[in-house]
């Protein structure tokens, strides 16, 4: 029998949905005709997670139209707001990480910085209050936090955290970012010594270690733990308050991974 070829025809349509209109209205995130701080704190509420914007406001927000939202857009709306009448913008920025305090050096004006920080369950964090918006998202043991217009500080933290990203923009676009952590492991001479009654110590690390600083008498016995724990690169002030322990001779002894210190403190 001849074969007969059978074709097939099906019609598709494709509906495209246009978010936000012409998205005319550049960092009007909240749609209600000027762009002021409350759309800033909406945009970066909708950026960490803690709030909502309509389709509108997504668009309007989007303010270099890159169809990603993140610091960068926030900051191009501050320049709508504020204007140019600043310091240049910086080229640099060093975030300087401590064991409970992060700051930041930078060679001009900083618009926003957004950080992810990856952190124990025990950690809590209070951010700067000197910035135009600050606020942050702790989703698990991830954090991300945004300050923008900030000065030194970001935040203080409790808790073992490391920097997982960081983003840094002016109004000039992102700019390179550099984290300073110590470049080799040290522990200072306890300072004061003598003392009465406490003594202050800092623990650099260059490496994430385990860290374990104990106190002995001059028997060999021990008469306190200052740190025993898991600790993560940066620089850590260790303080021994020996109010409850009489006058004399004692040593401080310091494991961090397969180094160890030991050095002899006076209590008077």
């Amino acid at each position: 029998p001849t074969c007969i070829p059978e074709f097939e025809v099906r019609q598709v349509v494709i509906e495209f949905n246009q978010l936000g209109g012409d998205c005319t209205a550049a960092g009007d995130s909240n749609g209600d005709g000027t762009v002021n701080v409350m759309d800033v704190v909406g945009t970066v509420a909708f950026i960490l997670g803690n709030g909502s914007l309509t389709d509108a406001g997504q668009c309007n927000a989007d303010s270099n139209a890159d169809g990603t939202l993140n610091v960068l857009d926030v900051v191009l709306t501050v320049n709508v707001i504020l204007g140019n009448s600043r310091s240049a913008d910086a080229t640099n920025i060093e975030i300087n990480k401590f064991a409970n305090e992060v700051t930041f050096d930078a060679n001009g004006y900083v618009g926003g910085i957004q950080m992810t920080l990856v952190h124990s369950d025990d950690f809590s964090i209070e951010l700067t209050k000197d910035a135009l918006v600050a606020d942050y998202n702790t989703d698990g043991n991830t954090t991300t936090l945004i300050v923008v217009a900030p000065v030194a500080e970001l935040f203080t933290a409790e808790g073992n955290f490391t920097i997982d990203e960081v983003i840094a923009a002016t109004t000039d676009g992102y700019v390179n970012v550099e984290i300073n952590t110590p470049s080799e492991y040290s522990i200072s001479a306890a300072y004061p010594n003598p003392f009465n009654p406490t003594t202050n110590l800092t623990l650099d690390l260059n490496v994430d270690a385990n860290v374990n600083i104990k106190v002995f008498n001059l028997m060999g016995q021990l008469v306190e733990v200052l740190v025993d724990e898991q600790m993560s690169a940066g620089s850590y002030p260790v303080v021994w308050n020996a109010n409850s322990v009489p006058s004399g001779m004692y040593f401080v002894k310091t494991e961090a991974g397969s180094i160890t210190n030991v050095q002899k403190i006076m209590l008077l």
